[in-house]
C-alpha cells in the first residue's frame, strides 16, 4: 500500500468543519480538529478486533491482503465489516443517511482508521447507492509526533469501551483482540487492559484464560491461530466451561502461566491430560452434532470429573484422544474442510468418545441420584455440631418456645426417616 501523508491534502481535498472533539492520548487530554475526508484516502485497519476471526479466515484459504491495491483491500475488509454485524451496520447507515455523520472518526496521517469503521463502512456503502459527494469526518492524529502502537489501541479501546452503549464484539473476536494485546504483542498487562476497557481485573483475567485456552485448542487440532472456527462453532461458552473443570480439578492452576511452569511437572502433566481429553470431548461433539454441547461438558464436570470415576474416565478416553489427535496432525494444517474429512475417517473413535461421555454422566446422574439423602444428612449433622449447648441453657422463653417448636419438627421427620429404613 502506497504511504501517503493526510495532512499535505489539508486545504486542499481534505477541509476543517469547524468542530473539533477532545481525546486522551500519551495521558494529555487535548481537543482535535475535526476534518471532512475524501473516502479515498482512508484505509481500513487490518488489525481491527471486530474482524480479527474473518482475516485469519481469509488467510487461512492461502489468500493474501492486498495492500498494494487500497479499494481492492478496502472492499474486502468492507465485506468483513458488513458480516461482523449486519444489523448493525444497517441502523448506522440509515442514521447516517437521514442524519449526517454525527460522531467522528480518528484516523491515522497515513489514512489507516483507527476509531469508525463501521460509520466509514455505512458511508461507503451510501457512496456506492448513488447518494452523492460524501466525505468521512474524523480527526487526524500524526504518528511522527511520537503516537507508537500502544497508544493507538489504548486510543482505540478507550473510544470503543468508553461509549453508553458500545456495541458488542463477537465474543471470539473480542478473545482474539485481548490475546493479541496482553499474551502476543504484550502491549497491556490485565490491569492496564481493565483500566481502559472498563471492567474489573478478574473479568479481564477471566477472558485472557479464555482466549489462551482458545489458542490452546487451535492448536491441538493442528489449526493454529485459525481463529474463524472458534467463532463459527461459537466455542465461548465451551472455552469457559472448559476452564471451570479445569479450575475445580487443579486448585490454584492459572492457565494462563501453567505452561511456562518448569518446577511442577505433576501439575503441568495433570492439566495436559485433562486439558486433552476435554477438547477431543468438545471437538467430537461438535463434529457428532452433540445437542446442547455446553451442557454437556457442564454435566462432565458435575457428574463425571468431580465423581470418583473422574480417573476411569480419563483412562477410558486416552486411547481416542491419541487416535484423533494423530490423525489431526498428519495434515501440515488442517481449516473446516480437512477437519470434515478427518472426522469422517475417525467417525468410529469420535462416536465411542460420545458415547463412553454419555455413559459415565449417566452413571453419575444415577450415584449422584443415591448419595443425595447421605450428602443432606452429612450438611444436617454439621449444622447441629454448630450448637452451643450452653446458650441453650440460656435463652429466653420466647427463643426456647421457637426453638422446641423447631426441634419437635426435627424429631418428627428422624421418625419418618426410621420409619422409611425400617430400623
Amino acid at each position: 500500500m502506497k504511504m501517503q501523508n493526510l495532512k499535505e491534502y489539508i486545504g486542499i481535498s481534505i477541509k476543517e468543519t469547524g468542530e473539533s472533539r477532545r481525546l486522551k492520548i500519551k495521558n494529555t487530554e487535548e481537543s482535535y480538529k475535526v476534518l471532512t475526508i475524501p473516502l479515498e484516502l482512508c484505509h481500513y485497519n487490518e488489525k481491527n478486533g471486530r474482524i480479527s476471526t474473518y482475516i485469519s479466515q481469509y488467510l487461512s484459504s492461502g489468500e493474501e491482503l492486498q495492500k498494494n491495491d487500497i479499494e481492492a483491500y478496502n472492499k474486502l475488509l468492507e465485506k468483513f465489516i458488513y458480516q461482523s454485524n449486519p444489523n448493525a451496520l444497517e441502523k448506522t447507515k440509515k442514521n447516517i443517511s437521514l442524519l449526517g455523520q454525527l460522531e467522528p472518526g480518528v484516523i491515522l496521517n497515513d489514512g489507516r482508521i483507527i476509531d469508525g469503521n463501521r460509520r466509514f463502512t455505512a458511508l461507503r456503502k451510501l457512496k456506492a447507492e448513488g447518494k452523492g459527494d460524501i466525505f468521512f469526518n474524523a480527526i487526524l492524529l500524526d504518528q511522527s509526533v511520537g503516537i507508537d502502537a500502544k497508544d493507538i489501541k489504548k486510543l482505540e479501546l478507550q473510544l470503543q469501551h468508553g461509549k453508553e452503549k458500545p456495541i458488542d464484539y463477537n465474543p471470539i473476536d473480542n478473545l482474539v483482540d485481548i490475546y493479541q494485546d496482553i499474551i502476543e504483542n504484550e502491549l497491556f498487562s490485565i490491569e492496564e487492559y481493565s483500566n481502559y476497557v472498563n471492567k474489573s481485573v478478574s473479568d479481564v483475567k477471566k477472558m485472557v484464560k479464555r482466549a489462551v485456552l482458545m489458542n490452546q485448542f487451535l492448536e491441538f487440532i493442528n489449526a493454529e491461530k485459525q481463529y474463524y472456527i472458534a467463532r463459527d462453532w461459537e466455542f465461548d461458552t465451551i472455552l469457559q466451561d472448559i476452564l471451570t473443570i479445569i479450575e475445580g480439578q487443579i486448585k490454584g492452576i492459572d492457565v494462563i502461566t501453567i505452561l511456562e511452569n518448569k518446577d511442577d511437572k505433576q501439575d503441568v502433566q495433570e492439566y495436559m491430560r485433562i486439558r486433552d481429553t476435554l477438547f477431543t470431548v468438545a471437538l467430537a461433539g461438535r463434529m457428532q452434532k452433540t445437542h446442547d454441547l455446553s451442557r454437556n461438558m457442564r454435566d462432565i464436570g458435575r457428574h463425571v470429573m468431580s465423581s470418583d470415576e473422574k480417573e476411569n474416565f480419563l483412562d477410558d478416553l486416552e486411547d481416542q484422544v491419541e487416535d484423533i489427535y494423530e490423525a489431526l496432525h498428519e495434515y501440515e494444517q488442517v481449516n473446516l474442510d480437512t477437519l470434515s474429512e478427518v472426522s469422517k475417517e475417525n467417525d468410529e473413535a469420535q462416536q465411542e468418545v460420545v458415547q463412553k461421555g454419555q455413559q459415565y454422566i449417566e452413571s453419575g446422574r444415577q450415584k449422584d441420584v443415591q448419595t443425595k439423602p447421605v450428602t443432606i444428612m452429612n450438611k444436617v449433622i454439621k449444622d447441629m455440631e454448630k450448637l452451643d449447648m450452653v446458650q441453650l441453657k440460656h435463652m429466653d422463653d420466647e427463643t426456647e418456645q421457637e426453638f422446641l417448636t423447631h426441634y419437635n419438627k426435627l424429631e418428627a421427620e428422624m421418625k419418618k426417616i426410621a420409619e422409611a429404613l425400617r430400623v
